[in-house]
């Protein structure tokens, strides 16, 4: 795992870790929220990490058996730490920020997973961000055959393991997970913020998460049919109806694509009426 040394009051280290380094999701998660939010001082967040992973350092240092490490740093991290999901009327786009998770102590699932895993990692964990049917957690292995699932909001563990004997079919039905890393990790960070725009009415940070995403995946015909939504919302109905044929060409026997026609339709009709 990279680690990078830097003055904890000097901000530089943000940008070199980009330039030097592929950096852990969570810088980026992190960064990208100045790219909708170009106000927002994330200084707060980055020391309040830095912190918490020297911390982890010297945890690593006095506890060297790794069953024992994790158990520890759990609690450290609920216990200690305070993370936990929100029970205030929060609005979902903080909760789903990690800016906002790092300085409160308070997130969304998401947030929370990203972070727990971004912390074991740090203490040499053999740590994921795990999907089981849709729901998000956090994987630590601890060998080939055994393991633990954490619960990210309330840090509930299972331990799994997976006997000798065991054949594949058998293995994956005890362990029914997707683990995801890196740029899927991101991805999903950013899918997230996106909906959680979309649903308060935030159009242009929705925009915004979408451009980030297609400079991931390209021409995806459902994030353009999202920003062809989007542009809708903000007034921009020629490229608006452009985004959105394309997903109707690429995508023809989605189950929505009627409503889709339908508002094609209506932007071409407004456009006759403005001409």
């Amino acid at each position: 795992m990279t680690t990078f040394g830097f003055d904890e009051h000097d901000d530089s280290y943000i940008d070199d870790a980009y330039d030097d380094f592929t950096p852990a999701a969570i810088y980026r998660c992190i960064k990208a929220e100045s790219k909708w939010d170009p106000q927002l001082d994330l200084t707060a967040a980055f020391d309040v990490l830095a912190d918490f992973e020297k911390q982890i350092n010297a945890l690593c240092i006095v506890v060297p058996d790794s069953h024992e490490r994790l158990d520890k740093l759990l609690d450290t991290f609920y216990s200690t730490w305070l993370f936990s999901a929100s029970s205030l009327k929060v609005p979902e786009h903080k909760l789903n920020s990690l800016s906002y998770t790092l300085t409160m102590r308070s997130g969304s699932p998401t947030t929370l997973a990203i972070l727990l895993c971004h912390f074991l990692q740090q203490a040499n964990l053999d740590a994921s961000i795990s999907l089981n049917q849709g729901d998000i957690g956090v994987h630590i292995a601890m060998s080939d055959e055994e393991g633990y699932l954490v619960e990210p909001s309330s840090g509930q563990q299972s331990w799994y393991i997976i006997p000798e004997n065991a054949d594949e079919a058998e293995g994956q039905e005890q362990e029914p997970l997707e683990l995801i890393f890196d740029d899927e990790v991101y991805k999903l960070f950013l899918a997230q913020q996106k909906w959680s725009f979309i649903s308060e009415n935030k159009f242009g940070h929705a925009l915004t998460c979408v451009e980030m995403l297609m400079e991931l995946i390209g021409d995806d015909p459902y994030e353009r049919r999202d920003r062809g939504y989007l542009l809708n919302q903000l007034d921009c109905p020629k490229m608006a109806r452009d985004d959105l044929q394309f997903f109707v060409d690429e995508c023809p026997d989605d189950p929505a694509i009627e409503i889709i026609q339908h508002q094609i339709e209506e932007l071409e009709d407004n456009n006759k009426t403005h001409h």
